[in-house]
């Protein structure tokens, strides 16, 4: 584990980085149409003149063993102070060694560094290994939705202040009188 260097990066090596991702989550994946796929042909039926969306842009963090990427995490700044963790993977070799927990406490720091009060992230239902890593870190379920693309979808939140963390308490989890 003391060998993984964590460094932000402006873009990740194509086509390696789209192999990695496909790797790391092939036992969530179902055989379905993918994002790509349905990006492009969204794209592609746009109307002529209308220009794609606007982002926010996307950060980028790679934890690397050497020179090989063995772990990522993407994601931006939202409104209200949110950053979004979109997307974060470990290499099965890899896994079980610390390096998630690296780029989530990471990813935290940077968050709050640049004015996040709250990171939020959703992921599927069957991933259970990122969704204990990030209870045990301290994040709160905060919602279900589902998705075309992905199912049922559990959102999890880390308020990165007390005072955010108390207000989720009080309007959030359900007080029992005694």
């Amino acid at each position: 584990m003391s060998t993984i260097a964590l460094r932000p990066v402006d873009k990740f090596p194509e086509p390696e980085f789209t192999r990695l991702q496909h790797e790391v989550f092939a036992d969530v994946q179902h055989v379905s149409p993918s994002l790509a796929e349905v990006l492009q042909a969204e794209a592609a039926a746009r109307p002529e003149g209308l220009e794609a969306p606007v982002f926010a842009p996307m950060r980028r963090l790679g934890a690397y063993d050497g020179e090989q990427l063995v772990g990522w995490s993407t994601g931006w700044m939202e409104r209200g102070n949110v950053y979004y963790m979109a997307n974060s993977g470990v290499i099965p070799s890899h896994r079980r060694q610390g390096v998630y927990s690296r780029l989530l406490a990471e990813v935290c720091e940077m968050a709050r560094v640049n004015g996040a009060v709250i990171v939020r992230s959703q992921h599927s239902v069957l991933n259970n290994p990122v969704l204990i890593a990030k209870l045990r870190h301290g994040f709160h379920i905060s919602g279900l939705s589902t998705s075309a693309q992905m199912g049922t979808l559990v959102e999890l939140s880390l308020h990165l202040t007390p005072q955010r963390l108390a207000l989720f308490r009080e309007r959030a989890i359900p007080h029992v009188a005694p």
